[in-house]
Parts: structure tokens; sequence; C-alpha cells
């Protein structure tokens, strides 16, 4: 079995974010999540480029949001 491994922040780099304003942390956050969501976007295309859009869609949307994806495709008819 894989043990555990805690990662403890840097105290210099916790100082950094701690001098962030609230909006400097979430532009951090959405920078972060949009990098996320291109590298989820590419990886499916690159192992499924035969799929058709729709198909490649619903996978990204599988990975990205897990089990939750099935409902939010009924959501949107």
């Amino acid at each position: 079995m894989e043990q555990l491994r805690i990662e403890v922040i840097d105290r210099l780099y916790a100082a950094v974010l701690a001098a962030k304003t609230p909006a400097e942390r979430i532009a951090m956050a959405n920078a972060a999540h949009r990098t996320a969501r291109t590298i989820v976007q590419s990886r499916v295309l690159q192992l499924h480029a035969d799929w058709t859009v729709e198909q490649r869609h619903r996978e990204y949307l599988r990975r990205l949001l897990g089990h939750g994806s099935d409902r939010y495709l009924a959501s949107r008819g």
C-alpha cells in the first residue's frame, strides 16, 4: 500500500500568499482552474481524436465534474 505524504507549504511562500488580496487569490485560483481545464481538454483530444466533438465534450465533462457530469448534462437538455 502506498504511504500517504503530507506536503507542507514553504513559510516564505505562505507569507507571499497571505499578503495577497482576496481578489488576487481568486484570480490565482481562476488561472489554475483554466489551466487544468485546458490540460484535461487537450488530453481527451489526444486520447480520442477519432471521437465526435460531442463524445469528446462528454468525456471532458466526465473527467472535470466526475459523477456530477450526468446531472449537469441532464439539466442542459
